[in-house]
């Protein structure tokens, strides 16, 4: 999924005033999570975040079986920014447990390759 599809998802399901830029800076938020939890320990290079500059047309970090997620987090931004607690509630219940799935799903497909360390209680081993 691209930059302008996520939006264009999100603007169809949701009349919203928000403007172009702040969505551009939630789907970057988005990714850098993906990118940093998920894509990056697998050999992911570096990502530099989203903003009014960049292309429409770039690729988001999700697989596709999981482009959902990227119009529930917005669902769920909207949701905090009016105030709407009971729907951003719902609202985040939902996108936890996609963000939870995509990332069994990517556990399965791919093996990491960078070293990482591991929080186990209290400490890093």
């Amino acid at each position: 999924m691209t930059l302008a599809k996520a939006i264009e998802k999100f603007d169809f399901q949701r009349s919203n005033s928000v403007t172009l830029e702040r969505k551009i800076e939630w789907l970057s938020q988005l990714d850098y999570k993906i990118f940093s939890e998920i894509t990056e320990p697998r050999g992911d290079s570096g990502f530099e975040g989203y903003t009014e500059l960049t292309s429409l047309d770039t690729a988001l970090k999700a697989p596709s079986e999981y482009s959902e997620i990227y119009t529930i987090y917005m669902n769920m931004k909207l949701d905090y920014m009016n105030g709407e607690i009971a729907r951003f509630n719902n609202s985040a219940m939902i996108f936890n447990r996609m963000y939870k799935e995509m990332s069994d799903f990517v556990n399965r497909k791919q093996s990491v390759i960078k070293k990482t360390s591991i929080k186990a209680g209290g400490l890093y081993v």
